[in-house]
């Protein structure tokens, strides 16, 4: 009997307690309550899977080059008498959060097949690829483009850093640089984390609320340092950061022209696709929990994209009017819903996934 006193009720109590943060937490963050679980890579009979926000994704190797596909191996439907577009980018091109049917290239496949236009479409794709990473994929994989295909480099504003801040690629696997002990230590739980303790509504807030607490979400622009504009520092040249950011858009540049050259030598068609964050449209504030000031910019990171392009006369897909004519015409309907996840300034949902599809494919036919 000493021993339950001992044990048992505290335990049980402690249990109460959490129940009770766990509905509270369920009835004030509603949006923390479902697809929340995140699986790391994990083998299956036709290549590898992954888990992301609950949304279980496929993966194959074609051709050595790993690729988002459906369920049955891409080698099934690819059609070597077809032109292919390339898709390459980083996880807003690998689908962050997003079931097959939800990518903007499902879609505008799909599109594609109504104009009576076929091609074999291929998603090349992984988290934190940037230009550096792209380049380097396509230089060793020449061999696999015909002329005519189309290659598209998914550009996202957090592709613009400075040398010293770029991940680097050894043998395939992308890596950062080296991490303190305390990093590695956390990112050492962060698989427990990602797929059994997000299941809880509580914990998942208390990770929202840490992350909010680890950085300087107030103060002016230069004592906020990094957390001005956080990932977006250097492609909207934060004012602390803003010589760093001239060297860094300088070195996208000659990237983007290194790109180019390659794509004229093996006469492919070159789009740039331009994928918007939610800090450039109205009633996004939400989502920028980490409270990014565009008022700490030295540089209007879209004009900046925008003039690179325009005077290296390379074609470019911008779906951010069309973002902007939804969200006004949502909001003055009084149907207003967020074109990204929640608390996500960089990766679009299903509805703004859609919306850059159909803007590619407006590239794409008009090209």
């Amino acid at each position: 009997m000493k021993i339950i006193k001992t044990f048992i009720f505290p335990l049980l109590f402690l249990f109460i307690i959490f129940l009770v943060l766990e509905l509270i937490s369920i009835k004030l963050f509603p949006e923390y309550s479902q697809n929340q679980i995140f699986k790391t890579d994990f083998e299956t009979e036709k290549g590898f899977s992954r888990i992301s926000k609950g949304k279980i994704q496929h993966f194959h190797y074609f051709k050595n080059l790993k690729t988002r596909s459906k369920k049955n191996s891409i080698d099934n439907v690819y059609n070597e008498n077809l032109s292919t577009i390339w898709l390459f980018g980083d996880s807003v091109t690998n689908g962050y959060g997003l079931k097959y049917t939800d990518t903007y290239y499902h879609s505008l496949e799909k599109y594609l097949n109504l104009n009576n236009k076929r091609f074999n479409v291929i998603s090349i794709s992984e988290y934190d690829n940037n230009i550096d990473n792209i380049v380097d994929i396509i230089e060793k994989n020449q061999k696999i483009f015909k002329s005519d295909d189309f290659l598209i480099f998914q550009f996202n504003y957090n592709d613009i850093l400075p040398s010293s801040n770029k991940t680097t690629t050894t043998n395939n696997i992308t890596t950062r640089s080296e991490k303190g002990f305390l990093r590695k230590l956390i990112s050492g739980f962060d698989p427990i984390r990602f797929e059994y303790l997000h299941r809880s509504t509580f914990l998942r807030v208390l990770t929202h609320y840490a992350s909010i607490v680890k950085r300087k979400t107030s103060g002016d622009c230069k004592t906020r340092g990094i957390g001005a504009l956080g990932q977006y520092t250097f492609s909207y040249g934060s004012l602390k950061y803003s010589e760093e950011s001239k060297i860094a858009w300088n070195l996208f540049e000659r990237k983007i022209l290194q790109l180019k050259e390659l794509t004229n030598k093996k006469k492919l068609k070159f789009i740039v696709l331009i994928s918007p964050i939610s800090l450039q449209l109205e009633n996004h504030q939400k989502l920028n929990f980490h409270n990014y000031d565009l008022k700490c910019s030295t540089i209007d990171g879209r004009e900046q994209i925008l003039d690179i392009l325009k005077n290296n006369n390379i074609q470019f897909s911008d779906p951010l009017k069309l973002f902007e004519e939804t969200t006004k015409i949502d909001i003055e309907e009084g149907n207003f819903e967020p074109l990204f996840f929640e608390y996500d300034t960089n990766h679009p949902n299903s509805k703004g996934s859609l919306l850059i599809s159909i803007t590619l494919l407006d590239s794409i036919l008009n090209f």
